[in-house]
């Protein structure tokens, strides 16, 4: 049985014009459903996009299965610094990247450890060593600081490698910027500790880029965030908010190791661990009152200021960059 297609009777200038339901639907309908199924496409585009930038990414890091970033929880409790190991395996940057898919020319990235003749050096030995640093920041040595340095120089051999081999790049964008704002040169080694000079690592807490920038720090410091661009992967924009950040921190504490563990944990944290101390402002005063990863940062980067400056002494070459 055929059933009629509906239409519509109107009047026009007294005549019956008679318009079928099927014009009214191309005129109108075809147009919004096409316009609906361009925005459908291109989400289902970039969604593949981004989820295949996610599995290149994942998959050409030597294999790493389990990615966690430069967060810092975790670290450290009392004198083990073994705790703090895994949040060394930071994704390096571009040029680690494209060159994990192809064997490095270098002795030190596969080098056997157990078979390698390291010499144990005395505590006099690195005490000498840290002095003769031309630091302007006061560095201590004890037992928490040596156990760091046995993490950089051991199990970490293959890091501290590239690490020396990307500062050729990014250190002397780093001290230019700290010598214009009258800065102690040695903060560069902050993102040794941050984000192993990886302008690309995320922590899980969400901290971004080399100087490792939450969204909210990044803000207040003029750094452009949005869909689009995120300037905490600049090296030298966040190198700029990171001074400024630096700065502000020494102008509350006036020692510069307390702005370091303030840059970690923030000045809050800080502060109530010296309100809790009595108010004693000497870190290692404070040491057991501040946060558990504060407690290795500030060791951590004791020990990046040692080994970058005399990864020699211990059999330790710089990659090719």
């Amino acid at each position: 049985m055929n059933i009629a297609k509906p239409t519509l009777y109107c009047v026009n200038n007294s005549k019956f014009e008679i318009i079928n339901y099927n014009q009214i639907y191309r005129k109108m309908f075809i147009p919004f459903l096409m316009k609906k199924f361009i925005l459908k496409m291109i989400n289902i585009i970039r969604y593949k996009y981004q989820l295949s930038v996610i599995i290149l990414s994942f998959f050409s890091i030597n294999g790493f299965a389990n990615y966690t970033g430069t967060d810092s929880t975790n670290l450290i409790e009392k004198n083990n610094p073994l705790a703090y190991s895994d949040n060394l395996d930071s994704l390096l940057n571009d040029w680690y990247v494209s060159n994990s898919l192809v064997p490095v020319q270098t002795d030190t990235i596969f080098i056997d450890i157990e078979n390698l003749d390291l010499k144990e050096f005395n505590d006099s030995d690195y005490i000498k060593r840290i002095e003769e640093l031309p630091d302007f920041i006061e560095l201590s040595y004890n037992k928490v600081v040596r156990n760091f340095i046995h993490l950089y120089t051991n199990e970490k051999r293959d890091l501290v490698s590239k690490m020396l081999g990307l500062s050729n790049y990014y250190f002397p964008i780093f001290e230019e910027i700290l010598d214009a704002n009258n800065l102690p040169l040695e903060l560069k080694y902050l993102p040794v500790i941050e984000s192993a000079l990886n302008p690309r690592a995320i922590s899980r807490a969400g901290a971004t880029g080399i100087w490792q920038f939450m969204y909210s720090t990044g803000k207040m410091y003029k750094l452009e965030i949005n869909t689009y661009v995120d300037e905490r992967r600049d090296p030298v924009k966040s190198t700029e908010a990171a001074v400024h950040f630096l700065s502000d921190l020494y102008n509350i504490y006036h020692d510069w190791i307390l702005a370091i563990a303030a840059y970690n944990c923030g000045p809050g944290n800080v502060n109530k661990a010296i309100r809790r101390s009595g108010g004693r402002t000497d870190f290692w005063e404070i040491y057991y009152r501040l946060p558990r990863e504060t407690r290795g940062y500030v060791p951590a980067f004791i020990a990046a200021s040692y080994v970058m400056n005399n990864y020699q002494y211990h059999q330790i070459q710089p990659a090719n960059s």
